[in-house]
């Protein structure tokens, strides 16, 4: 008996061997979904990008920053390094957080220190350059350089800083750049202050029309009468732009023009003291109009009983192209969507307040899982199983509007179907289903954001890619967020904020969702929007 065992033993252990483990481990993705920082401004967390910002005052020393406490979504995780604890930020701390695979976080610290540099008779701005410690000024040519008055000189935070010469010790540059050391937080910057002849007195450096505004920036001698006239182009008369609507640094002045014409010519010169620039011409941009803006074009989809939101045979252009796209997919004329797989969630309606149809979206249950309807700016891009999906947002767009003006009804369901749902936005059964409206522009390339040439922006929830209003592209965003029922038809009007007043947006993108967390599969099953009549406000 004692032999067999061995026997039996033997062969397990040869069995054992030629067993491989090929059952998958389970993707469990971790989030640090708060922190705690000692004299912090601000934290914001980038979950796509697994980033922890921390923002502070000019005065905190980035190399004794104390984080108290952090959260995570995840219980069974691990840290590559404590996260609580004094830490030198002045370099980003990298974490690894782990459950069955490992995920990176980066925590950088943030401190915007102001500076400023200038001189009496400056022309223009000044020039900081605090990577490589570089201050420069420029100043007429009439100017002594050998006699030069600084009138402000700050290169470091607020009465933190000691300088190896005070300003007023600084005069002499006509042999070339002083030097001057800076100290704060224990280290020593040593910077190089130039300040050199200009060839120009005045001069207009940028025009940067809009379609009813214009930002007009130029160059002149600091503590001269400095300022614009305008008029429209073949106009008789001048129009001298008030102070107020003119910012100055130094000797750099700019002028916000105001309540201009759409496609609308301009002249404009700047002066400074007795000195004026040539005239020079502008034209503003147009107030052009979302196409198929009341969803008056649409057609069925060949062979099919569901609708696609153009027209290939429409009279009006406008009608032909497709500009708005659905979860419904446009089978056999396009990409298959849901209705592919037999739940169509998007239809045309007759309740209409402009024309004679609107959009209606419905949020369903389909196997279990919340479907949202939804329309968009751009292209359904792909089914994904029964539980995934691509998207291709944006349609090829120059203006920068300051607005979007809709009508719209909604009935707010109560949240049934709970999938996931982004970290810090926990969504529980019971809770009110919200609808989402976002409008936005953007300089997004494709070849970076994985969509196509028209439509640049991918969303796959398969694979956890989303679009927020985080993500990387936007020059100006807007979005209204409704979580309960309205009685009837509203108008509502979303302001889009503008984080760049000087890049120009190659795309638009405008999104109706009738359940918020749509995308993880989490909202209310009962949820539908109405949308009609979409203006673009400028």
């Amino acid at each position: 008996m004692k032999g067999k065992g061995l026997i039996l033993l033997f062969i397990c252990c040869l069995l054992e061997g030629c067993i491989s483990n090929d059952i998958p481990y389970p993707l469990i993705i971790p989030n640090i979904t708060s922190l705690s920082v000692e004299n912090a401004q601000n934290v914001e967390i980038d979950y796509t990008g697994r980033m922890v910002n921390i923002y502070f005052a000019e005065n905190v020393d980035l190399r004794k920053i104390r984080i108290n406490n952090f959260t995570v979504d995840k219980e069974e995780v691990t840290f590559s390094t404590p996260i609580t604890g004094v830490h030198d930020l002045r370099e980003p701390l990298v974490v690894t957080l782990t459950t069955f695979q490992d995920y990176k976080w980066v925590i950088r610290a943030i401190r915007d220190i102001p500076m400023s540099f200038h001189v009496r008779g400056q022309v223009g701005s000044s020039f900081i350059d605090a990577a490589n410690c570089r201050a420069i000024a420029q100043v007429s040519k009439t100017t002594d350089l050998s006699n030069v008055e600084i009138t402000s000189l700050k290169l470091g935070p607020e009465n933190l800083c000691s300088y190896s010469l005070r300003k007023e010790d600084l005069r002499d540059f006509f042999d070339g750049p002083l030097s001057v050391d800076v100290e704060y937080f224990g280290e020593t910057y040593a910077w190089q202050i130039f300040v050199e002849h200009s060839d120009v007195l005045v001069e207009i450096s940028d025009i940067n029309p809009w379609t009813r505004e214009a930002y007009i920036t130029s160059i002149g001698i600091a503590g001269q009468e400095n300022g614009f006239y305008y008029r429209q182009k073949y106009s008789d008369t001048w129009i001298r732009v008030a102070e107020e609507d003119i910012s100055v640094n130094g000797g750099e002045f700019v002028a916000h023009l105001k309540d201009l014409m759409p496609e609308t010519a301009y002249e404009i010169y700047a002066f400074s003291g007795s000195e004026n620039t040539p005239v020079h011409e502008f034209e503003t941009d147009a107030a052009t109009p979302l196409p198929n803006h009341s969803f008056e074009h649409i057609s069925l989809v060949t062979g099919q009983s569901y609708y696609k939101w153009y027209n290939p045979t429409a009279l009006d252009p406008e009608g032909r192209e497709m500009f708005w796209g659905t979860g419904n997919g446009e089978g056999p004329d396009g990409v298959n969507g849901t209705a592919s797989l037999g739940i169509t969630l998007t239809y045309p309606d007759t309740d209409a307040q402009d024309g004679q149809w609107c959009v209606r979206c419905e949020s369903k249950s389909f196997m279990g899982l919340l479907a949202c309807g939804n329309i968009f700016t751009g292209q359904f891009a792909g089914v994904i199983g029964t539980t995934g999906g691509k998207v291709h947002y944006g349609r090829p767009w120059s203006t920068r509007p300051k607005g979007l003006r809709f009508k719209m009804k909604y009935n707010s369901g109560i949240i049934d179907l709970v999938g996931t749902y982004p970290p810090g936005d926990v969504v529980k059964v019971g809770d009110p289903d919200r609808c989402h409206i976002i409008a936005t522009v953007g300089d997004w390339d494709y070849r970076q954001t994985g969509g196509s040439k028209d439509s640049p922006v991918l969303v796959n929830t398969t694979a956890g890619v989303y679009f927020t209003k985080d993500s990387p592209g936007i020059i100006g965003y807007g979005e209204y967020i409704l979580n309960r029922s309205t009685d009837g038809w509203i108008e509502v009007e979303i302001p889009i904020d503008y984080r760049s007043l000087t890049r120009k947006p190659t795309h638009i993108i405008v999104i109706c969702a009738t359940s918020i967390r749509g995308d993880y599969l989490t909202g209310s099953s009962r949820s539908t929007l109405w949308v009609d009549d979409f203006h673009l406000l400028y």
